[in-house]
């Protein structure tokens, strides 16, 4: 199939069938066609052990044509960022903006499949189309479901998960990666950490994650692997927008990199994208990775990320609030905006670090052992 074929923007100067036109790289989806995503998540152990939490999350939604106001916001972001007629046309560009012109699917009813056993989730997906859910299954039968995967080191450690959503006989598979009491759990950022984004400039920043081919840092998918063979689990923190999710799941698979639960940041196509990117971007890791922590509260933690944006000043503050549990703190040198001596003592004197704070260059330095 042509991009022409593929893209939001079908010929001809009249505004008002701006975007009309299906986005690409959706399989042929006709107009209104459900769209059901499950994204791969985590499950850990509460109650000492005698039941698992269970986190689901995901997203319902149409694959309608966007509406004139987002049609019309599409164009001033476009305008905004000087793309020409061939990137807007682009497959890249039109996937990256799926989601973003989708029609949400509120108050949903969702129902899940976890090793052949059904459960319908008590809430609903939100007006955005995102359903968070938290299941507690005992130990005994979720153990069950572990034992139905194959008995490698890689599958022990996450189980499949299976939505539909009750109103359609769409389906959708995600894991759950199964986070043990004890253990190592990898937190990394992505961009700029395991993918060229250029945050510290809004404009390279917004092209990158919208208008072009994502880039892996090298040597880094290499290092995580070898992280994942010593039993690690990962979880991915980001600000990246969930409506490019698709996108971002290809790449890491693409890239080699260790799959492991996504936790991204929800945009509204209105405001955020022109006005409050980057001011959101630096408030929504903290809570998320903060959480899981407490969530987890025996397993240890590596944190890597960047000297781009807050990623030193969020994790020191982190590591000052659990002590035990953080080991490893690892900061990729970003030449934009560096970490140096001045910054570095800052930090910690503000938050007295305990867990030293690894600067690097180049993926080798991390070494194969993730603690």
């Amino acid at each position: 199939m042509s991009n022409e074929s593929k893209s939001m923007f079908p010929e001809g100067p009249n505004d008002s069938t701006l975007g009309s036109s299906s986005p690409g790289g959706r399989g042929g989806k006709e107009p209104s066609e459900t769209e059901v995503q499950l994204y791969p998540t985590v499950a850990y152990p509460i109650e000492g052990g005698e039941f698992w939490r269970v986190l689901v999350q995901g997203r319902l939604c149409h694959n309608a044509p966007p509406s004139l106001t987002k049609r019309l916001l599409l164009k001033g972001f476009i305008r905004a960022l000087d793309l020409d007629e061939t990137t807007v046309k682009s497959e890249i560009f039109n996937d990256r903006m799926h989601g973003f012109l989708v029609t949400p699917i509120a108050r949903g009813r969702i129902q899940i499949s976890l090793g052949g056993q059904t459960y319908v989730l008590p809430r609903k997906s939100k007006s955005s189309g995102l359903f968070q859910c938290k299941l507690d299954l005992p130990k005994r039968q979720l153990e069950r479901f572990r034992r139905l995967g194959a008995p490698s080191v890689a599958s022990s450690n996450r189980i499949e998960c299976t939505i539909r959503w009750t109103d359609s006989v769409t389906t959708a598979t995600s894991p759950v990666f199964l986070a043990d009491d004890t253990g190592i759990s990898v937190i990394s950022d992505i961009d700029d950490t395991i993918k060229l984004t250029d945050v510290c400039s809004r404009r390279k920043m917004l092209k990158r994650t919208f208008a072009e081919p994502f880039e892996a840092i090298e040597g880094m998918a290499s290092v995580y692997q070898q992280w994942a063979q010593t039993g690690a689990i990962f979880h991915y923190v980001s600000s990246s927008p969930w409506q490019i999710y698709d996108s971002l799941q290809e790449f890491i698979d693409s890239s080699g990199f260790p799959s492991g639960s996504m936790h991204l940041k929800w945009f509204r196509l209105r405001d955020e994208l022109f006005k409050r990117w980057q001011i959101i971007r630096r408030k929504s890791k903290f809570g998320v990775i903060s959480n899981l922590v407490k969530r987890m509260p025996n397993r240890h933690f590596v944190l890597v990320g960047d000297s781009g944006e807050k990623d030193p000043e969020m994790y020191a503050k982190i590591a000052a609030k659990y002590p035990r549990q953080i080991v490893r703190i690892c900061i990729r040198q970003i030449e934009a905006n560096p970490i140096d001596t001045t910054r570095l003592n800052k930090i910690y004197k503000r938050y007295g670090m305990v867990v030293p704070m690894q600067i690097y260059s180049h993926a080798k330095q991390l070494g194969s052992s993730p603690a």
